[in-house]
């Protein structure tokens, strides 16, 4: 359960709830006030410490109510949506960090445990959605409007995204990068939590190796939006549990070049962010994809990507393989290394930045 229900436990919890039969507000009965959407107005919402929208998040105009009910609040509340389980969590919970969302939780919900928290107060979350740190927030909310934007073919504001990515440098900066991944597993999962994953360990790279203000934010920035053409990947390919089928990979594999060239219809997208979008699955050796671009045509930022976001997928939590440990993530990258497939220099400084220590320069060479 949220660590935001319990810092609001003591004062109105309004729930937006009209189109389900048992509304969540229902079953919690005491201190809670249910309103329908379309009678919620700008200084009731104001007025509130949460909203918790329990609403179909599938629906083109509930959400744009709800979008033109936040545009009217100064300051909105803290906001917690309720999502379904099934084919279009993924979609839902996009929609949900999209329109600001502080957590996302999945139906059915464990009533008693959540009647229990709010009458107790209780500031231990339980469940796996944890109310995540404003940096983690941020990255989130840019995550669902970007994912949202490609899907609906609408316009991508650059400037935001830039600005989380300073805002996620400083996080990652502030707990330390091991604390920092570990909060965005506690949030988040699938698609959101690799985008993350990944995003995290390039800002510690781009801390580690000093690089310049401006090419930490192209970097970390670049890793936010590195899968965005994910978005219009089947949410059964995208989502599922298992080794996928040779026709589900060759779908997978146009993830790259179709987030590319959505950037390219941006408005002030720097080439750099294009470029390793579109080459983050490329290796040195030829051998990835889309192009098969052999090491001197892949830009210097996508050889990064490619090494963090290999990093991110090895570490990450999914319900049909365990996550390795750093230290184990980093010898699988040493091994691809070896292969020619990813630079041996960019693996080297992201161990040290993750603090692992690797034998001395000699005993692991390869060509970069």
């Amino acid at each position: 359960m949220p660590a935001a229900l319990a810092s609001v436990s003591k004062r109105p919890l309004v729930v937006i709830a009209p189109e389900f039969e048992t509304p969540v507000a229902d079953l919690l009965r005491d201190g809670v006030e249910t309103i329908a959407l379309e009678e919620i107005t700008p200084t009731l919402a104001a007025g509130c410490s949460a909203l918790f929208f329990d609403v179909d998040l599938s629906s083109h105009a509930t959400i744009a109510a709800i979008r033109e009910l936040l545009g009217r609040v100064k300051s909105p509340p803290t906001l917690i949506f309720v999502v379904e389980r099934g084919a279009n969590r993924h979609q839902q919970t996009t929609q949900a960090y999209a329109l600001g969302a502080r957590a996302v939780v999945a139906r059915p919900l464990d009533m008693k445990a959540l009647r229990a928290q709010i009458a107790t107060g209780d500031s231990k979350p339980t469940g796996s959605a944890i109310a995540p740190p404003r940096s983690i927030a941020a990255a989130s909310r840019i995550l669902g409007a970007s994912f949202a934007a490609i899907a609906n073919g609408a316009p991508l504001d650059i400037q935001q995204a830039s600005s989380a990515s300073k805002e996620l440098l400083a996080g990652v900066g502030q707990d330390g990068l091991h604390a920092w991944l570990e909060k965005v597993r506690a949030h988040h999962d699938g698609t959101f939590q690799h985008c993350l994953l990944v995003t995290g360990t390039a800002a510690a790279y781009a801390s580690f190796a000093k690089l310049s203000d401006a090419d930490r934010t192209l970097l970390t920035t670049a890793a936010l939006l590195h899968d965005i053409g994910k978005a219009q990947i089947p949410n059964s390919i995208l989502d599922k549990p298992g080794k996928l089928t040779d026709e589900e990979f060759a779908v997978i594999k146009g993830h790259p070049g179709i987030g590319a060239d959505y950037l390219r219809k941006q408005k002030d997208v720097p080439k750099a962010i294009i470029d390793a979008v579109l080459q983050h699955h490329e290796y040195l050796d030829g051998s990835g994809y889309p192009m098969g671009l052999g090491a001197q045509e892949i830009a210097p930022i996508a050889r990064i990507l490619t090494v963090c976001d290999i990093y991110g997928a090895l570490i990450e939590k999914r319900a049909y393989k365990p996550p390795r440990t750093p230290a184990e993530a980093i010898y699988v990258l040493i091994s691809m290394a070896q292969q020619g497939k990813v630079d041996i220099r960019i693996v080297r400084t992201l161990a040290s930045a993750l603090n692992i220590h690797l034998p001395d320069e000699g005993t692991l060479s390869a060509t970069g």
